[in-house]
């Protein structure tokens, strides 16, 4: 098995760019939808834009737990961290793009327009074949005592 780092798995992530988005809402249920990552800073804090009128701003200023799960063909990631509500003007105008601008007309300075900064305690990661190499792999296992070998999994600190 193969270590991802940090800055391995931040490149993957960021190639990928979307992930699902986990709350807890107010009364304990979870509640996930797609975002497109803004950024990954330096620190491995992931930013987000989002309407300040949204349903997941109560959840985050209730209860600030949230899960990234990002997805493509190869890997999938969990991330689990905790969120909070930015409305820093400077900080808007530095993350301000193209994402941003089709949902908030007033631009950086749409008082409706805040960032959700989330900052990662755990990651983990499984990374895999493709779906016909998976398939030819479980079949000669099933044709042997052997156990088929998926992939890699791990742990990386951000």
């Amino acid at each position: 098995m193969t270590e991802m780092t940090a800055n391995e798995l931040v490149k993957k992530l960021n190639s990928i760019g979307t992930c699902m988005f986990t709350t807890l809402d107010q009364n304990h249920r979870l509640v996930s939808r797609p975002m497109g990552v803004t950024e990954i800073d330096d620190q491995h804090k992931f930013w987000f834009f989002t309407p300040l009128n949204s349903d997941k701003i109560e959840d985050i200023i209730g209860e600030g737990e949230v899960n990234l799960g990002f997805v493509d063909a190869h890997t999938w990631v969990s991330i689990a961290g905790s969120a909070q509500v930015v409305a820093d003007l400077e900080r808007k105008k530095e993350l301000w793009d193209l994402g941003p601008k089709a949902y908030f007309e007033g631009g950086p300075e749409d008082p409706n327009a805040v960032l959700i900064e989330v900052t990662p305690e755990t990651a983990q990661y499984w990374e895999g074949p493709g779906k016909a190499a998976a398939l030819v792999k479980m079949a000669k296992a099933s044709l042997s005592s052997e156990t088929p070998s998926m992939g890699d999994q791990g742990r990386v600190d951000l």
